[in-house]
């Protein structure tokens, strides 16, 4: 159980909005105020892989087909099921805009559904009506009006009304300007009163045997007539506008009934609708806050990787200004009191422990690592912040007190109580008592804590508990300013002196105070802050540590792949010389027949014989400059360095390598002689003077620079895979941190395929879609693990 007071002392209700702000239908908001700690481990682990589905399809996959969606068009449907009904004509395009959305979810990734298997179900769920698309668009215009082209009767009527309408015009026109001519006669506009085409009329002219009056003006000096000439027509027009109205009422029905057919179907897609759109936004700010779903664990635990309070993200507009932490309960660790500060972060991290595990009850991604793992408590109890309340005439120590009652009744092996300044409120030591025996009660009943204390008292308890441990919030006494970085096992101290001469208080007060404070208390401060320091020390020599394991084994990775490419390499190097050979031979021969044609046709003349004589000592020249190619089977090249025993194949002559000359020569010495010789034209030799089995030829690796981009633009996916593959090599052993895969647009076949090869790479620490600026849809930007 979790109160509300807990969630909203977390601020839950602030995560809730967040989510909500993200949704685009009524729907989706409806689903996500339902967003409440669930039951079950099944539950909530397949809502957090929704999330993780939807987080890929909105960095990797199309756009998802959800727009804004302003209406609830539920109750209409409900009413299309009644017999007769007929909506009229936006009802009935509020009722569209559900059906292009279903079209649009059903049809979604069709394709693709074996990657996103549970946002699927839902697709699949949402049933799509395309021929219901087609009858209303052919019938309702963009304002809702009927078109003309409904039906053939509404067509007609409409064309003869439009006839009507033209023809009293005119009749009317021509009588004002017959009539324009009398003095006192001045207006001289057709209008309408009654549904009835009138004239105006002086009052004065008027003469009641000449038409039917239907109104008058305001002053009664105009009078507005149905001439008795346009009586007919005006009824005519009358009558079609009865047929008219009827028409349109029959196509409406008609609409409706095939609305209220579909319905029940229809109301069910705005279910999906709604899961999908609550998904989506719970997707969107996971994505904000560079959330992942944790593992769940049965065990009541809590171990949370680079943690961060999300509502922070938010506010602070960037990640990288708020500070990670690493916190860890449970496995015999069933208390951590937390010590440090003021103003160092103790309240936040608090919040982010405790917020960190209802979003995950609850079903939603938390700011931390993949790594992190969450058990399933039963109950989450938070006594947080100054709670005076004035409605109940408590004192803040009141407050808190009564808080902790609540939390500790219903206490067990399954609950968490987080408790923000124990036993605080009152006289300092019966406070530390106070506090010392509601974290040892915690303890009897089993239940897990994390408090927070300035109590020193407090953290001798782990020296006689092990399942007590303190964790402290780093402070920088040489700028005097927290670092906000949590270290559990370390009890910290308030460095409330510091603090306090840093803010501007006198320094005098401070020495004085430092005094008071007692020798015992200062050397204690000192100490711990000597370990801090030391602990700092330590993390970056980790840090540097493991980035040059990192370097090693990317190192071992490249040489690896190397390795095994020269092997491959060197099983098809004698087929592909055949093959060219092949070729040669080929195309020698062609050119020796097309010389003998040209012979033939300019019936041989002297020139033609001595150009086919020049041309085939030419490719007679070209083809014994081939055949003194190497004699042996080519193998693949191998690093050559200076020292090494070579043969040169084109001398049949051993030698040893004196110079590296560029990325594709040698200086070799040849008993008393050095030549330069190509590196295509050398073997390496082993010890005993025998061509080495691994390769004949060799070559020099350049320390070429890499490039932070690779461009893989109109390969087929295997080909770019494999292409990738040794530019990724390359890129890790030169250091690169980040670079660009260019695969353009196109269908989105090739960007798919090359998505799931790098989602799988060792080397990938994280890719997303280029900005704007950087190629958008066309790039994928990768982060490699350097």
């Amino acid at each position: 159980m979790i109160d509300e007071h807990t969630t909203e002392t977390l601020e839950f209700s602030k995560v809730i909005a967040l989510v909500s702000g993200k949704c685009l239908t009524r729907f989706g908001h409806e689903e996500v105020a339902q967003i409440a700690p669930l039951r079950g481990r099944e539950l909530i682990e397949r809502r957090l892989a929704e999330i993780s589905e939807m987080k890929d399809v909105i960095q990797f996959g199309d756009a998802f087909p959800l727009y804004r969606m302003e209406t609830d068009c539920r109750e209409l449907l409900k009413r299309s099921e009644v017999e007769g009904n007929a909506l009229d004509g936006k009802e009935i395009l509020e009722v569209l805009e559900l059906v292009i959305v279903s079209i649009g979810l059903n049809e979604y990734a069709a394709d693709d559904r074996e990657k996103y298997p549970l946002l699927s179900e839902y697709l699949e769920g949402t049933r799509a009506f395309p021929e219901m698309r087609t009858l209303i668009n052919k019938a309702i215009d963009e304002e809702g009006y009927v078109r003309d082209n409904a039906s053939p009767k509404l067509r007609t009527i409409r064309l003869d009304l439009a006839d009507s309408r033209r023809k009293i015009v005119a009749k009317l026109e021509t009588i004002l300007t017959r009539r324009a001519k009398q003095a006192g006669w001045q207006d001289d506009v057709v209008t309408q009163r009654n549904d009835r085409y009138v004239i105006p009329v002086p009052s004065s002219l008027y003469q009641s045997d000449r038409g039917i009056l239907h109104d008058r003006s305001q002053s009664g000096a105009t009078l507005y007539v149905e001439p008795k000439e346009t009586v007919e027509l005006n009824n005519r027009i009358n009558l079609l506008m009865q047929e008219e109205y009827a028409e349109v009422q029959r196509i409406l029905r008609e609409l409706t009934a095939e609305i209220g057919r579909r319905s029940a179907s229809l109301i069910e897609n705005t279910r999906m609708i709604g899961r999908l759109d609550r998904i989506h936004a719970c997707g969107l700010v996971s994505h904000e806050i560079k959330g992942h779903g944790p593992e769940i664990v049965d065990e009541a635990e809590i171990s949370l990787v680079e943690a961060r309070h999300p509502l922070l993200i938010v506010q602070l507009a960037d990640i990288k200004k708020v500070v990670p932490t690493d916190f860890s309960l449970g496995n015999g660790r069933q208390v951590v009191l937390v010590t440090g500060p003021n103003t160092g972060g103790k309240t936040i991290a608090l919040k982010t422990i405790g917020l960190s595990l209802l979003m995950t009850l609850s079903g939603l991604h938390i700011s931390a690592g993949e790594k992190s793992r969450i058990g399933l408590f039963d109950n989450l109890h938070a006594d947080i912040g100054d709670e005076q309340s004035i409605e109940l005439s408590l004192s803040t120590f009141a407050s808190h007190v009564r808080n902790i009652i609540s939390g500790l009744q219903a206490a067990s092996s399954r609950t968490l109580l987080l408790f923000d300044e124990i036993g605080a409120g009152t006289d300092p030591k019966e406070g530390a008592a106070l506090a010392e025996a509601i974290i040892l009660y915690a303890v009897q009943k089993g239940a897990c804590l994390v408090a927070t204390t300035h109590y020193s008292q407090l953290k001798t308890l782990a020296m006689d508990h092990p399942e007590i441990e303190n964790a402290s919030l780093e402070f920088d006494r040489e700028t005097l300013a927290p670092t906000y970085r949590l270290h559990l096992g370390l009890p910290g101290s308030s460095y409330a002196i510091e603090i306090a001469g840093r803010l501007g208080m006198p320094r005098s007060i401070c020495e004085r105070a430092a005094e008071f404070c007692g020798t015992s208390e200062r050397s204690l401060a000192d100490l711990i802050a000597t370990i801090e320091k030391e602990l700092a020390t330590i993390k970056q020599d980790r840090k540097e540590l493991t980035e040059r394991l990192k370097e090693a084994r990317a190192l071992e990775i490249s040489n690896r792949a190397r390795s095994e490419q020269l092997q491959e390499s060197g099983d098809s190097a004698i087929d592909d010389y055949l093959i060219e050979t092949e070729q040669f031979l080929n195309d020698t021969r062609r050119e020796v027949e097309r010389l003998v044609a040209d012979i033939r046709g300019s019936q041989a003349s002297k020139e033609s014989v001595q150009e086919f004589h020049r041309n085939l000592k030419k490719k007679q020249k070209q083809l014994l400059q081939r055949q003194r190619g190497p004699k042996e089977k080519p193998t693949p090249k191998a690093m050559v360095a200076v020292g090494d025993a070579v043969q040169v194949l084109s001398l049949d002559k051993n030698g040893e390598v004196v110079q590296l000359i560029g990325n594709d020569k040698a200086k070799v010495r040849l008993g008393n002689v050095t030549t330069t010789v190509p590196l295509r034209n050398l073997a390496l030799l082993d010890s005993s003077g025998e061509r080495t089995l691994e390769s004949k030829h060799v070559g020099h690796a350049p320390n070429e620079d890499v490039s932070p981009e690779i461009h893989l633009r109109g390969m087929t996916v295997d080909e770019a895979m494999e292409a990738l593959n040794r530019f990724l090599d390359r890129a890790v052993v030169a250091g690169l941190q980040q670079v660009y895969v260019i695969h353009g647009k196109g269908t989105g076949a090739l960007r798919k395929g090359l998505t799931t090869f790098l989602k799988n790479h060792p080397e990938v620490a994280s890719l997303r879609l280029g900005d704007w600026n950087e190629g958008g849809s066309g790039v994928t930007v990768v982060k490699l693990n350097t």
